[in-house]
């Protein structure tokens, strides 16, 4: 059974968080004013319900790609041993799996993350310069963060991600650097336009659309256009270099008609957008009772697919949102 939204949109990737906590306070997304109310150990998903689940989604809901997020996944204890105890599902079935992370406690895990079927790695990195690094995380982890970025590079993943949220007067000034530093890699530097979420302080006076961004890079680099198959991103080859930068444009140019995503956050809500609030039932009071059967938690899931909306608000809207946190969805 197809992942089956009611615009026959099919949903075959889906995002789930590990946790909802984060090492960092990223302005655009913890900000240290936010008053976030963590779950309790108890409350997130264990590792057990966790196999469950991935597992009725790539048997029985054809799902070919997983992307596990947080907070921060990689500072989840014992997550090694997570990875260790789904890979036998990825030989199993066909499927790819991927992690977000902030990269500060990636550095002594990728060749075990590799080892465990990790093939996906998006890392974000918002800025080149220690300084502005404190400024935007609040933690003072800079050099650990491009020691696992360029450790990435060298150790080869199936895909590897570099991902930038632009800020105007915050980072958009270094667009061309990022291009600079990362152009000799065969590896994705994708531009994200700043999204608004509960207590990020998101404005116009901040925003910078993907257009914008296109039009700086140009001034500099030729980039020449690779078809988008569906794909979120908006992809460009930079002519004489192995780097290929993307946009994301998900404020100014909206690519809802095209979303296969469904986001699971880390106590087992429901999300079927990042704007939208969670299904009522969680899935961990089912993954947890033996006498409910896959069969019925896959009709569940499919069943709030159903909830889904064409297309998120305008931004006005999206601004006046409460309870979004980007940290707490699993972004």
């Amino acid at each position: 059974m197809k992942l089956t939204d009611n615009y026959n949109r099919i949903h075959d990737y889906v995002r789930i968080s590990l946790i909802d906590k984060c090492n960092l306070n990223c302005i655009y997304c913890n900000p240290l004013n936010t008053l976030v109310k963590y779950e309790s150990n108890k409350s997130i998903l264990s590792y057990e319900e966790l196999f469950r689940l991935i597992h009725i989604l790539v048997k029985d809901l054809e799902v070919k790609k997983i992307r596990f997020t947080g907070g921060e996944p990689l500072i989840r204890k014992d997550i090694m041993k997570f990875f260790e105890m789904i890979y036998p599902l990825k030989n199993k079935y066909d499927f790819e799996m991927g992690i977000t992370t902030n990269g500060t406690h990636l550095l002594d895990k990728l060749e075990l993350l590799r080892l465990y079927g990790i093939e996906l790695l998006n890392i974000s990195l918002d800025t080149l310069n220690k300084s502005k690094f404190i400024s935007i995380t609040g933690k003072d982890l800079f050099d650990e963060t491009i020691s696992a970025i360029n450790k990435a590079i060298e150790t080869g993943f199936k895909s590897l991600k570099i991902n930038m949220v632009v800020i105007k007067n915050v980072n958009d000034d270094e667009l061309l650097s990022f291009i600079e530093y990362f152009k000799s890699f065969p590896i994705s530097l994708r531009f994200i336009e700043y999204m608004p979420f509960t207590g990020n302080g998101w404005n116009d006076s901040k925003f910078l659309s993907w257009n914008e961004m296109k039009s700086e890079i140009i001034k500099k680099y030729n980039l020449i256009e690779i078809e988008n198959d569906g794909k979120i991103s908006k992809d460009y080859l930079i002519e004489n270099a192995q780097l290929k930068i993307g946009f994301i444009s998900s404020i100014s140019d909206h690519f809802c008609d095209s979303c296969n995503r469904l986001r699971i956050t880390a106590k087992g809500e429901i999300k079927t957008c990042l704007f939208s609030k969670p299904e009522k039932q969680s899935l961990k009071s089912l993954l947890s009772n033996q006498s409910i059967t896959d069969d019925e938690i896959a009709e569940f899931i499919q069943s709030s697919l159903k909830t889904k909306w064409f297309n998120h608000p305008d931004v006005n809207e999206l601004s006046k949102l409460n309870q979004n946190n980007m940290m707490s969805i699993g972004g």
